[in-house]
């Protein structure tokens, strides 16, 4: 069984091992400064113990951490891709489907879901036709 530390900060989990350069370029941008000073509060998780694992067995994991943020990120061989579409996992008990989110914009999914400022559906609910948050127009 996969195990994750405990954290209050959200935890960006590195599943693909197949491309070091592209994964650089996730890491970056996804921890980048908005272009209005916000940034994403993560702890990179880059250990090949997570090569291939399901979003569940890293949900699964970070919920049996202990103390945990209210979302997970995950950069699968998706997240690789252009745009780097990190996979968002809701880490609130309930049963809601993932989405992704695009790199760029993590710091938004990140800060408002562990504030409180929005919820789960104001993110999932935005997302366009491929299941990809891209930011609020």
């Amino acid at each position: 069984m996969l195990s994750l530390p405990s954290s209050e900060l959200s935890l960006l989990v590195r599943t693909d091992f197949t491309d070091n350069a592209a994964w650089q370029r996730v890491r970056s941008a996804a921890l980048a400064e908005s272009v209005d000073g916000f940034s994403a509060y993560v702890t990179v998780i880059d250990e090949r113990a997570y090569d291939g694992a399901s979003w569940e067995d890293v949900r699964q994991a970070a919920m049996a951490g202990g103390e945990h943020a209210a979302v997970l990120f995950i950069a699968d061989q998706s997240a690789l891709g252009e745009d780097h579409p990190i996979q968002a996992v809701d880490l609130s008990g309930a049963s809601r489907a993932p989405f992704r989110c695009i790199a760029r914009e993590l710091w938004s999914v990140d800060n408002n879901l562990n504030l409180a400022n929005m919820d789960w559906d104001e993110f999932a609910d935005n997302t366009d036709a491929d299941g990809v948050f891209r930011g609020f127009a």
